[in-house]
């Protein structure tokens, strides 16, 4: 099988990972309930933003890139449109590997069980925006 990964797709993808982390933690949406369960203040948060933002970045290009792959699989196997595949190989990547990730990890954590709701829904959110610019960008 021969795989055309998309570069654009995936900087767009990777911007859209950034975005949308920036808004569902922002006070506006869950960023204000967010710092108050895991004990950090606004002016911490400040503090660690530019090194967080290069290793948000990074972090966010080799999800978008295995993303893709995840996708090409996807298609391979399901065929249909790319934005399917996208859709598929998202939810799948979120159901197996992020969900149950961040569930794994909070069930022994002491704070409140709304800060895996929070983080788990982000996942959610940015793996389908992801899945779906890298869907519409593959051949």
């Amino acid at each position: 099988m021969s795989i055309h990964l998309s570069l654009i797709g995936i900087i767009l993808a990777v911007i859209s990972a950034m975005v949308i982390g920036f808004l569902w933690y922002s006070p506006a949406l869950f960023g204000k309930k967010w710092m108050e369960i895991i004990g950090l203040s606004s002016a911490e948060m400040k503090k660690k933003s530019g090194t967080v933002m290069v290793e948000l970045l990074l972090v966010s290009l080799v999800t978008a890139y295995v993303l893709s792959l995840f996708i090409a699989y996807t298609h391979g196997y399901i065929g249909g449109s790319w934005l399917k595949a996208g859709i598929v190989a998202s939810l799948l990547a979120w159901v197996g590997f992020a969900a149950t990730t961040i569930f794994a990890h909070g069930l022994f954590e002491p704070r409140d069980k709304k800060v895996l709701y929070i983080n788990t829904g982000n996942r959610l959110a940015t793996l389908l925006a992801m899945g779906l610019i890298l869907g519409a960008f593959m051949k």
